[in-house]
């Protein structure tokens, strides 16, 4: 098979690199759909308005906690633990 020219090349990533795009909005709508899902079916909300207000009312406990336990993570650690958008290690 002969080998490709630069043009050739260039093109193929830049397709890889357009599927790997869609491969991470995908996977990320999926874990929003997901985390969406278990946090309604967790609270017994059928209401996404209802949803969405307990979610501001808990918004500020919630960041409290999290920064409480980043910084026990950077004490136990020494560095800042890093916190994974789609929850996976």
């Amino acid at each position: 098979m002969p080998k490709k020219n630069t043009k050739e090349q260039i093109v193929d990533i830049e397709e890889q690199i357009k599927r790997l795009r869609d491969k991470q909005k995908r996977i990320l709508l999926n874990s929003q759909r997901e985390i969406g899902k278990y946090l309604m079916e967790t609270w017994e909300v059928e209401d996404v308005n209802q949803a969405k207000d307990l979610i501001d009312m808990c918004k500020d406990q919630v960041i409290s906690l999290r920064e409480v336990s980043s910084a026990s993570n950077e004490n136990k650690t020494g560095k800042a633990a890093f916190i994974d958008p789609i929850g996976e290690s």
